[in-house]
């Protein structure tokens, strides 16, 4: 139980008329402040490059996403830091995307670790990996049954997972040298 006289809750509607960089998870507004720092863009940038190049490849036709806001209802607005849809989005992700990646930072750890996990995984979100740069480590869990299971996990070298049938490669020793 909170010590607040009372809890302001927010809703999408309240979401879209303010002015900085905010998540919203079950009503509640999460600054997004500070913007992430150069090694974490640099990576992103990376994982982007990776993804393109694999469904250049692919006869699956996907689209890769960075910083798009992914509306899970009416009270949860998520901004992934990239997101892989197999369809076109005109605005805003309304469904669950097919891969979804978050780069830790110390600021966003305990979120991308343990809420944005769950919420991803109950929403029904097919592959989440999380990258850490500290640590030099990337893990990616695929859904099984309604819960997450741990595919891989990778501290350099090549990545490889099966994405429907489209094999994507990741070269997690070139991430590590641009942070």
């Amino acid at each position: 139980m909170s010590n607040l006289a009372y809890e302001i809750r927010y809703t999408v509607d309240d979401y879209r008329q303010w002015e900085g960089d905010w998540e919203l998870i079950g009503g509640y507004a999460v600054a997004m402040a500070p913007s992430p720092y150069g090694p974490h863009q640099a990576i992103v940038s990376e994982i982007i490059f990776d993804l393109k190049s694999a469904f250049e490849r692919c006869t699956k036709q996907c689209f890769v996403y960075a910083e798009l806001d992914y509306i899970v209802d009416e009270e949860t607005v998520l901004r992934p830091d990239v997101l892989v849809s197999c369809h076109k989005i005109r605005d805003f992700a309304k469904k669950a995307p097919e891969l979804i990646v978050e780069v830790i930072s110390p600021s966003t750890a305990y979120k991308d670790q343990n809420v944005k996990f769950a919420l991803y995984e109950r929403e029904g979100v097919p592959i989440y990996m999380m990258v850490d740069p500290k640590l030099k480590k990337v893990r990616a869990f695929a859904l099984y049954e309604g819960k997450y299971r741990k595919i891989a996990e990778e501290i350099d070298g090549m990545m490889e997972l099966d994405f429907d049938g489209c094999g994507l490669k990741f070269d997690i020793t070139r991430w590590w040298h641009v942070v």
